[in-house]
Formats: C-alpha cells, structure tokens, sequence
C-alpha cells in the first residue's frame, strides 16, 4: 500500500497532468528535483495506466512537432491532483495520424521493469558463502542492473543461504530477483514511481485496504483455469549425503623390488585428477614382487584418508646385508693364492689346487643369487568410490479431496530452501497462492491511489481479492473509479 495518498473523496474531481522529461532520471523524480518537466497535459485527449503501462494519446497543431515531440527512452510522469501517481520509460511512438490540419499522436509507456536491461540480459552473480540473506543478493542484483540505493526499498526476511560458492548465472536480472525472493514468499515488484519493492504471497496477513460499502461500485468473477491442486518444491539439503558405487579399480601400480633399497612407498590416488573418494579399499596382487628365485620383500598397503593409499614394499635385511658381505668377500678371496701339488721332487709333473677361486666363485654365486631374486611387482587398488552429494529432496502439498481427472500439478526447483519445515512452509503457501489464483475477480470501487499491486484489500461483505493488477482512466471527464483485478485470497 502506498502510504503516499489517502482515499479519493467520493464525487470529488480528478485532476490529472501529463509531463515529459526529456532528461532526468527515475531518482530525480523520486526526490522531486527534476527540473526538465515539459507540460503535455493540455494535448491530452485519452488515457490509461495500470501497474506495468500506460497508453496516452495527444492531439495538437504544430506544438509537439520535431524536438518537442515525445520520443522513445524519455520518461513521461503522471501526476494526480499535483503529486506524482505514476512514472514510466516512452517505449514506443505507437500511432500518428494528420487529418484537416490536426495531428494526433499516440505513445506507449512502459514500467522500467519491462525494459530489455531487466528482462532480456543474462547476468551473472557474484559467489556468495553460506549463511548470506538473500536481501543482499537482492540489493547486489538491483545495483548491478542500476538502480540506486534510494530506489531499492526491498523487505526484509529472515532466509539465507545454506550452501558455500552459491551462484546464478545465465539468468535475466528480474529472473535472478524471482528466483532469490520466491523462497521467502515474496514477488519482486517496480512500484508506481520506479522504486524496486517485494510484495508478499501470503494470503493469511491482514488486510491493507477496507472498503466501505459506498466505495464499492461492481464485483464480478469468473474461472480462468484449473486451479493447481499439487505444489511440488525441489530443493538441495544443505547437509552433505553418501552415495557409494560399486566395487571396482580404483588405481594401479608397477614396482620393482631388490637389495639396492630397503623402502619402496608409492602413493596411488583414486582418481587421475585425484579428487575421487572412496573406502574399504584393499589391494590385489596380479604379479608378486617375489616371483623371483627368492622372496625379498613384505608386500603391504594401506590407506591414508579418503582420497588415496600407499603400497609400501619393505625389502628383507639379510638380502643388502648378503650382498654386501658377498663383495667384501670377493675381494677378500682375490688375495688367497691357489696352492701347488707336485708328485714328489718331480717339478715337471703335477697340478694346481684354485683355492682362491673356488673361495672366490662361491662369494659371486651368493652375489648372482641376490640379483637373479630382484622382481616386479604389478598391483591393483579396489575399493568402493563414494561422492558426497546434496540430496534432492522433494517436498509436496496436497489439496484433499480432489478427483484424479482434476489433479494439476506443479514443479518449483529452488537451492534457497534452508531445512524441512522451511521447506513444507514454501509449499503450503504456493499452493494456497496457485489454487487460488486459477479464479479471476473483478472489482470497480471508488479511486484509491493508496492501491499497489499484491495489496489485499477487504470488500464489504468481508471477502478480499489479492490484487494482481489495477487500471485507471486518465481522460478529462472520466469517472473517479479504479478497476482491480486479481483473485479472491
């Protein structure tokens, strides 16, 4: 409700004037420091405006020709009785038509939220961390499209983000605003001056406009369309879920094993990119590191954390120690000399005993022993790879009694439902909204400039009709009436 006006007095004129500024902006009208107004009001013949635009026609010689002649991006502002009622952006020049020497000109003006910049341009959020309320989104969104902080008047509510690096992109500004604000109950809306403002959908808060009986000149209804008989909400849990796989490989490994190193550790992830998570993982030996003549080493692994493990092989003492020993040995033995036996005194005749060699040959055999015992080894990791993932809840409300050949259903997907009840409440609420909406009301009352779209106002026979548009003649002579139209809340 604008707080603005008062009730139109009944059987009281109207006075209505029509400015053009060819220059100023939504801001300068609002603070009422404009000082371009260019008066159309005498040329006006015809008119109307609702919540979103407005239709005027003009009717002149010569006055409005060449650069005084409105043009589409200038604003046109509507005044009632000397105070602003509404302000607009000209989108088009919509007809011009010149008979005997009298030119009429028409215009269509838009709400700045029919612009393309709102409605046409994808935009792309900034990231916002967990526990940010969606107001501040909100604010950053309308700053980036362009408004100004005195044009931004949006409520305030109590939801906020409940997952890390949240971001939207590809989305048009006022989709952005929707999708952010629909999870509070509240529809993004451009007022009559060009101030960014959230109306409610809860159909349960008071009314903000009674009317009297005098003030109430028809009533009408009518169905439009099968009311929604199921609301569906689809939303992320903040809280992280399980989801585990299937046994299988997680990883391989080729390792070969022998005196020349006593620890060999390679550390295998589960993934190449090594973010895969997995458990319960164990290892499988395709080809043994001891498949040679002598089993050198222990064949062990173990997993560290949950995004990769260790194959650890621990080659025996004795295999370094052996060979070691072996070679001192060998040089050793290079020094014993290979003794002599003769037959008697006989020096011509006999044979030589290697000693040495013997001693020598048998050091180079442990040696040849260690090196023929080196092997390789070929393993796979198995184990169950798992993601942590939000789960996709899904939360329903109902209507009851409803026949199958009138069930209508409808899906709404958001990522800014906070917990169950959170969303059980967004639910109840849509569906109370959708049903209820799928039947229009009609009402002709009394002029009140205090009316705003997404105002509940109260009828004298205390029903109410959630207005979801309004429109007003702007004709010299018409009468003072305001034609609402919406739906019983």
């Amino acid at each position: 409700m604008d707080t603005r006006w008062s009730p139109t007095p009944l059987d009281s004129a109207r006075r209505f004037a029509v400015f053009r500024h060819p220059t100023a902006s939504f801001v300068d009208i609002l603070a009422g420091t404009a000082t371009d107004a260019i008066d159309l009001s005498q040329y006006v013949v015809s008119g109307k405006h609702t919540s979103k635009d407005a239709d005027i026609a003009f009717t002149y010689q010569t006055q409005l020709n060449g650069a005084a002649q409105p043009k589409p991006g200038e604003l046109i502002e509507i005044q009632l009785n000397g105070q602003t009622l509404w302000v607009g952006i000209i989108e088009s020049v919509a007809a011009f038509n010149l008979q005997s020497g009298l030119r009429r000109l028409e215009i269509k003006v838009y709400s700045r939220d029919n612009t393309p910049t709102w409605k046409d341009i994808k935009r792309v959020t900034s990231l916002y961390a967990a526990g940010t309320p969606v107001n501040q989104i909100a604010n950053d969104v309308a700053l980036s499209v362009g408004l100004l902080a005195a044009e931004i008047a949006l409520p305030l509510t109590s939801t906020y983000t409940v997952h890390s690096n949240l971001q939207l992109g590809n989305m048009s500004g006022w989709d952005i605003l929707t999708n952010t604000l629909q999870s509070s109950g509240i529809d993004p809306y451009i007022d009559a001056r060009g101030v960014l403002k959230g109306i409610s959908r809860d159909l349960a808060r008071p009314s903000d406009v009674v009317l009297t009986a005098d003030r109430l000149n028809a009533i009408s209804a009518s169905k439009a369309k099968s009311p929604i008989t199921s609301v569906r909400v689809l939303w992320l849990d903040p809280a992280l879920s399980e989801v585990v796989h299937q046994d299988q490989v997680l990883g391989t490994a080729t390792i070969t094993a022998g005196f020349f190193q006593l620890h060999q550790n390679l550390d295998v992830y589960f993934s190449a990119d090594r973010t895969q998570r997995a458990k319960g993982t164990y290892m499988v030996i395709k080809q043994s590191a001891n498949s040679g003549l002598l089993p050198v080493c222990d064949e062990k692994y173990v997993q560290f954390d949950q995004l990769h493990g260790q194959i650890q092989l621990t080659t025996g003492i004795w295999a370094p120690l052996l060979a070691s020993a072996s070679l001192a040995e060998i040089i050793a033995y290079s020094f014993v000399p290979d003794g002599v036996v003769t037959g008697g005194f006989v020096i011509s005749g006999g044979y030589t005993v290697p000693y040495g060699r013997l001693l020598n040959a048998a050091a180079e055999v442990a040696v040849m022993l260690i090196m023929m015992s080196i092997g390789t080894g070929m393993y796979e990791i198995r184990g169950l790879p798992y993601d942590l993932v939000n789960a996709r809840n899904r939360t329903e409300a109902t209507a009851k009694g409803v026949p199958d050949w009138l069930i209508q259903n409808q899906d709404i997907e958001t990522d800014f439902i906070m917990n169950e009840s959170h969303a059980q409440a967004f639910a109840a609420r849509e569906l109370i909204y959708q049903s209820r909406a799928a039947s229009t009301y009609n009402a002709q009352i009394a002029d009140d400039p205090r009316i705003e779209r997404g105002d509940i106002v109260e009828l004298p026979d205390a029903s109410r009709i959630y207005v979801l548009d309004y429109s007003r003649e702007l004709t010299h002579g018409s009468k003072a009436l305001l034609q609402l139209t919406g739906f019983r809340a």
